[in-house]
């Protein structure tokens, strides 16, 4: 693949040059006409426009609209002028023919709406504004780029040769997957040659640890950042300097040049380096930042370094990672340079999340494009609420309003281009609360950048003499503005937690690369920030959400100890001159010995609330349960019970997050702006993951139970690892008690059929429950989590959190066929949900200084009643069963069904779960059903109808037999059950004797005395899948036996009596065999039909003495009457016996299609959605749904009655 010319590409697109960057460096052919300014107009818009160049039958113009930036409707205007004479365009709209300062890429998709069939326009659009990183913008041009290349279908000239150069190039998945399985092998190599670390995880840490520096070192030294020991651009500076360490003497190395580099060069300013360390490492610059303090397993008791010590690493391990790093192309941005082998700081957060993360947390590596997705939405949602101020006429006050982001950075005045830059951005605060590798927080970096550099090109324009100086006294203090204002949004407006430190330290690092990747010349390059208490470690799900005062300074119950506000000023001014420590500390100041002030600091104040914790666990009734082993079993005994105590706390790294992020928690009322893809893991021991770590023999899938459980037996005849395992156990019940009884948590669990739901916990569903009370009022979460959210049980708690206190912004739901996630199974299904916590319109308090909420002021009235705010969901958007994740970026405006609440409710009235609706007419058409109540609806008269399994011979199977004989009557299971018979196989698995029977049900009945199974009765199959030809199979039965597997109504209640008439059965058996309560199922069935989606589905109740009912049961009647065993029953529906019951197939068809006819008509379906319905039973003969379209149109002629 040729290479992209990225600097002429960068300098052709600054300078707006779209002639140059077209021809010279996309390689497009120069426009044989309209190349010069020419006047045109689209109805009332008046425009400019010049061909700037054209490949393949595609041109690109170039468009200036006399009256100023276009909206939407103006360029979909254009578009459709230009369109008449070239049928394949690509626009770019700027503000100015010459010396423009904004652009928008605009082309236009033509296709066909996926229901209607009908022609459909849809936009894409890219923005470019002077001043914005090039890079970024090119990465954002990619979806577009790849749709325009698929453009030419006629075998001419592919469209846009050059862009799909770009497209290749930033494909960088395949060339990270390669990296890494390289990088494992490195690791493990690393891990052998470290000698001083006895335990096996932090040797494995301590791996980690070191290869992420050598990574940020080997990006610098390709950005030509190092000089060596002659003051010269050292590209390849490491081996180098391994080969000088060599010739001075063998495995030196690591103990005296890399000690140097990390806390001598990098972690001091040249003036308090030594000598010794300026001659070993030569010209190498400050960067401070934390990165290079000494981690605590370089640490000898008293603090000192071990390297070269106690703890050594052999040359020969940093050979064969340098070999590795070597083979690759480093790019330190998103900049697209076109080789095979090119990887960029992206490659660290794949690395962790696939090799460290998943083992420990079922945590996965998350795609960009999602997380660009999240972070752009929620962020630019904020601004525009932020920057929105209300019109005051009277005042001459114009409203400030934009739509989108892209509207304000091309329409807003100096004015608003200030507050952007003073107020608004600087105040927004953004959380990962399991920040992992960093990848939300980067996300969220380069989407601010872009609103920042937008202004910056405002203010190179000379737009107002404010905002020159704003740029004036920037550039005063700062060599690089882009470094400059990466360093000020990851110290303001950043933040993580994780319970891992490896995570931390990822995350810390993917930030430093991104700031460093703003600086062309090293003399640019200024110290690091700081982060350490910006992301931090600790259990983002057990801590105090709010520090009570009071409580606080009592348990301390110690006058001459500080109070717990003075505790929290003292802590925030050690942070403010830490995180400052680059611009204001000397050598006169040790920043090890400020952080650790800090951190002793910090660890008092955790061990006071430590101690409230365990306090509120008290409370509660939880109890610390102890594992035992019981040796005379070999197996884990009954637990020991006890009191919860301060070190079982600490032991959780409990984060307190109103004493951390008091400034943002406590004062603020949290977070503005939640991004997370959280651990999908139910949080219970996983006995195979933890003795993997023992045993190589243990693998998390490929072993059987009884192989695992002779290898779990083997190992724990080891002392030790009993020991570790017991530890283990010991983690999980206090803290799972913890979880379903903390009022935190209330919504883990809820109460659905009468029953309390939520018995496991899972992770994902905890962190949901935790983002929504770190938000502020108004804030806005958007997260990554498993698609249980909408259907399970479990989570019916969190739903009607999230439709009672929030407003759902968006539901997208990814199938993983095309692995977006790795190491997940195809057929799992993840959700993308945003949502805006429900606001309580409120005013900024005397002295504070928070954009999140208006001043207290005259404009006040006006400003509460515009700050509106969520009060709960009564619509929202969704996507179900989509498999790329391209489409992701057009939603909402693409692709989205929009589900009305109160139709959510009707559909599954107990459990509120979202049904997965695949089009509008599935809404449509379900809307009309949910107008009739569910079977177990008060509203409902067959609400007291109740299924049960029977019998199960499979847990006595003395009471049965699984061979014919005498006196033995056989059971019918599922396998003999289709729709209207129970014949329709004759092989049975069980028979019985029916005083086996009885002795299995525990009864002893009088030959006359009514049972279930002396009458007749209704039934279904258990398995069913919604991927079968039909979904729910049913049938009324003769008086039988049967097994659980067909699962039967309860027809005698206690006093021996039929309390479900035969003719209900009849009409109930019926409804469920036809395609629409099939349909109606289907979407709710995975494997197996289960009593409460039975219940939970909507029936028309229509009263007996309805004519419909009795032409529905009569067609039943003779569907299910066809031997002599039905003769009573067909009598009581007015046949003369099973001679009027229907055999022949064609008759049997005929029924059944005016069943279903009759049916559609009940629920109130028109012909489309009939029709539609009919279409998603994909393996239905299609002369069987022609039959029972046919129907419905004689039910509605009369025909059929």
């Amino acid at each position: 693949m040729a290479k992209l010319d990225f600097p002429a590409f960068e300098k052709h697109l600054s300078a707006f040059d779209f002639v140059r960057l077209f021809i010279d460096v996309l390689g497009w052919n120069r426009a044989n006409s309209e190349a010069a300014w020419s006047q045109d107009a689209a109805g009332e818009t008046v425009f400019s426009r010049r061909t700037v160049a054209e490949l393949g039958g595609v041109v690109a113009i170039q468009v200036v609209t006399d009256a100023g930036w276009p909206d939407e409707a103006q360029r979909m205007r254009v578009w459709k002028h230009i369109a008449h004479s070239h049928a394949e365009n690509l626009l770019i709209f700027t503000d100015k023919q010459a010396g423009a300062s904004q652009s928008q890429w605009y082309w236009v998709k033509r296709d066909k709406h996926p229901e209607t069939g009908k022609p459909r326009l849809t936009s894409r659009r890219h923005e470019y504004f002077k001043g914005q990183p090039v890079d970024l913008f090119a990465s954002k041009l990619q979806a577009m780029v790849v749709e325009l290349s698929e453009l030419d279908a006629s075998g001419r000239l592919p469209v846009l040769e050059a862009a799909r150069r770009i497209a290749a190039a930033l494909d960088v998945e395949k060339t990270t997957k390669k990296f890494f399985a390289a990088y494992q092998q490195q690791h493990l190599e690393l891990i052998k040659h470290i000698q001083g670390i006895d335990n096996e995880r932090d040797k494995r840490w301590y791996a980690s640890v070191l290869l992420n520096r050598l990574m940020f070192v080997w990006f610098l030294q390709k950005k030509g950042f190092l000089h060596d020991q002659k003051g010269l651009q050292a590209y390849d500076y490491l081996r180098e300097q391994l080969l000088k360490s060599e010739q001075r003497s063998a495995n030196r190395f690591y103990g005296e040049f890399l000690a140097a580099l990390f806390f001598e060069a990098f972690a001091k300013p040249e003036a308090d380096r030594s000598k010794e360390a300026i001659a070993l490492t030569g010209r190498i610059p400050y960067l401070n930042g934390g990165l290079f303090l000494p981690h605590k397993l370089e640490l000898d008791a008293d603090h000192a370094l071990r390297l070269g010590k106690t703890l050594h690493v052999a040359d020969e391990a940093f050979k064969g990672v340098f070999d590795l790093f070597a083979s690759f192309t480093w790019h330190l941005d998103d900049t697209p340079g076109g080789d095979a082998d090119e990887i960029n700081p992206d490659v660290l957060g794949y690395i962790f999340e696939k090799y460290i993360n998943q083992k420990a947390f079922g945590a996965y590596y998350t795609r960009p494009e999602i997380t660009s997705y999240l972070a752009d939405r929620s962020i630019h949602k904020l601004i525009l609420e932020r920057v929105y101020e209300p019109a005051i006429p009277e005042l001459h006050i114009k409203e400030v309003k934009f739509d989108t982001v892209p509207d304000l950075l091309a329409g807003m005045d100096a004015r608003t281009a200030l507050k952007l830059v003073n107020e608004v951005l600087p105040s927004i605060t953004i959380l990962d609360p399991a920040v992992g590798s960093g990848a939300f927080l980067v996300a969220a970096l380069k989407s601010l950048i872009n609103v920042y550099y937008a202004v910056v090109g405002r203010a190179e324009l000379g737009a107002s003499s404010e905002l020159e100086k704003w740029l004036k006294a920037i550039r005063k203090d700062h060599p690089s503005v882009g470094y400059y204002i990466k360093r000020r949004i990851v110290t303001d407006n950043l933040h993580g937690v994780d319970i891992m430190e490896e995570a931390c330290e990822i995350a810390k690092l993917r930030l430093f690369l991104a700031m460093v990747a703003s600086v062309r010349k090293v003399e640019d390059l200024e110290p690091l920030p700081n982060i350490d208490f910006n992301i931090l470690p600790g259990n983002s799900l057990v801590g105090l959400m709010r520090v009570d005062e009071h409580e606080f300074n009592t348990k301390q119950n110690d006058l001459f100890k500080p109070t717990y506000r003075s505790l929290v000023d003292e802590k925030n001014r050690h942070l403010a001159a830490y995180r400052n420590a680059a611009d204001t500390i000397g050598k006169h100041v040790n920043l090890r010995e400020l952080r650790d002030s800090i951190d002793v600091e910090m660890r008092h104040a955790s061990g006071v609330m430590n101690e409230l914790l365990r306090d509120q666990f008290e409370g509660l009734g939880v109890k610390f349960e102890e594992a035992q082993w019981d040796a005379t079993k070999k197996d884990l005994g009954k637990p020991k019970k006890r009191q919860v105590t301060v070190a079982d706390i600490a032991a959780q790294t409990p984060f307190h997050w109103g004493y951390v992020f008091d400034d943002i928690v406590q004062k603020r009322g949290g977070f503005d702006i939640i991004l997370a893809n959280p651990p999908w893991e139910v949080f219970k021991p996983q006995a195979k993951e933890f003795f993997a770590e023992y045993s190589g023999v243990v693998t998390k899938n490929k072993m059987t139970i009884k192989e695992f459980e002779k290898e779990q037996a083997t190992l724990l005849q080891n002392a030790e690892v009993r020991a570790a395992w017991l530890a283990y156990e010991n983690r999980f019940p206090h803290l799972s008690q913890w979880f379903r009884a903390a009022p935190e948590f209330k919504h883990q669990s809820a109460v659905v059929g009468g029953k309390k739901t939520g018995s496991d916990i899972n992770l994902y569903k905890l962190f949901v429950e935790r983002s929504f009370h770190l938000l502020r009022a108004g804030g806005h979460c958007g997260i990554v989590i498993p698609s249980g959210i909408y259907t399970d049980l479990g989570a019916k708690g969190l739903r009607d959190l999230l439709f009672g206190h929030t407003q759902i912004e968006g539901l997208f739901c990814f199938e993983n066929r095309k692995t977006i996630f790795e190491g997940v199974d195809s057929r799992f299904k993840f959700v993308v949900l945003t949502f805006e916590k429900a606001a309580d319109a409120r005013l900024q308090a005397a002295g504070e200084r928070n954009a999140s909420a208006p001043p207290d002021d005259l404009l006040a009235e006006q400003a509460v009643e515009a700050q509106g705010g969520a009060t709960g969901t009564t619509r929202f958007p969704a996507a179900f069963m989509r498999h790329d994740v391209e489409e992701l970026a057009r939603f909402p405006d693409e692709g989205a069904l929009w589900l009305e609440v109160e139709l959510i409710k009707r559909l599954s009235p107990d459990s509120h779960s979202v049904m997965e609706f695949k089009s509008a007419l599935d809404v449509q058409w379900m809307g009309k059903a949910a107008q009739w109540p569910t079977l177990d609806s008060s509203k409902s008269r067959f609400n007291k109808i109740g299924f049960t399994r029977e019998t199960d011979p499979t847990s006595k199977p003395d009471l049965f037999s699984e061979k014919a004989g005498n006196n033995l009557s056989p059971l019918i299971d599922g396998r003999n059950i289709h729709q209207f018979t129970h014949m329709f196989s004759t092989e049975h698995r069980f028979w019985v004797t029916e005083k086996n029977y009885q002795k299995y049900l525990g009864v002893a009945p009088l030959p006359e005395e009514l049972l279930d199974y002396r009458v007749y009765r209704l039934g279904f199959r258990k398995i069913a899948r919604n991927t079968d030809e039909r979904t729910m199979i049913s049938t009324v039965i003769p008086p039988s036996f049967v097994t659980e597997s067909f699962q039967t109504l309860k027809v005698v209640d206690k006093e021996g009596r039929l309390f479900v008439p035969y003719a209900d059965q009849l009409y109930l058996g019926a409804v469920f065999n036809s395609f629409v309560f099939d349909a109606l199922i289907r979407l709710k069935v995975t494997a197996n039909m289960n009593f409460y989606f039975v219940y939970g589905t909507q029936v028309p109740d229509i009263l007996a003495s309805d004519m419909r009912f009795k032409s529905i049961t009569m067609r039943a009647a003779r569907l299910i009457c066809t031997t002599h065993a039905f003769d009573d029953l067909a009598k009581a529906t007015g046949l003369k016996g099973h001679q009027d019951g229907a055999t022949d197939p064609a008759e049997r068809a005929k029924l059944r299609a005016e069943l279903d006819g009759l049916v559609a008509h009940l629920y109130g379906l028109s012909e489309v959605e009939f029709t539609h319905i009919l279409g998603t039973f994909p393996l239905v003969a299609e002369p069987v749904k022609v039959a029972a379209l046919n129907a419905w149109r004689d039910v509605q002629r009369g025909l059929i009655s």
